[in-house]
């Protein structure tokens, strides 16, 4: 029961681990991978999507299902810009992980489970791993390590930086409606 506990604390920003993580079954590295993904709260060291933004999404999703214009959350309304920035980091984060994915199951050979635990812990900036770390080529090396990057800067301060030099546009288009779902 403590060593459950423990590790999953550490799943979220610790990298230790009292038990060792290539044992666990399916389920466990399945949890696991959710954890290290979410990360930990703003504010700290750890990477990940944080828990406010996991929770701002859910919330979303939330209030889209009763039928709400506004979130809300404890008597309060959440903004937009905080609900666009929530998504932006989600989704970008749904691109850097998958492109990190695929890169590593190009250049290691290793199961996907090892290869997608890795790539999730490196941008959860956690710290653990089933043991492909030691046997990473130097692209899988320089991969982990870009991804360690973006994961404690955050995907949305990376992109921001990406795009420094663009203008706001001087211009609005009209609205447009799309069908969504």
């Amino acid at each position: 029961l403590w060593a459950s506990f423990f590790q999953s604390v550490t799943a979220r920003t610790a990298g230790f681990d009292t038990v060792p993580i290539n044992t666990f079954q399916m389920p466990s590295l399945f949890f696991f991978t959710l954890l290290m993904f979410i990360g930990a709260s703003p504010g700290s060291t750890g990477g990940g999507i944080k828990t406010t933004t996991m929770a701002t999404l859910v919330l979303t999703a939330r209030s889209m299902i009763i039928k709400r214009n506004d979130v809300e959350f404890a008597g309060r309304r959440i903004p937009d810009t905080f609900i666009i920035k929530a998504i932006s980091i989600f989704v970008l984060a749904l691109v850097v992980i998958p492109a990190g994915v695929l890169i590593l199951l190009i250049t290691e050979k290793a199961p996907f489970m090892e290869v997608l635990f890795e790539v999730i812990s490196a941008f959860g900036t956690v710290g653990l791993s089933m043991g492909l770390t030691s046997k990473l080529t130097l692209l899988g090396k320089l991969s982990i390590t870009l991804l360690m990057f973006i994961g404690r800067l955050g995907p949305l301060t990376v992109a921001l930086m990406a795009g420094e030099g663009t203008k706001e546009a001087s211009y609005r288009y009209p609205k447009g409606e799309v069908l969504i779902g």
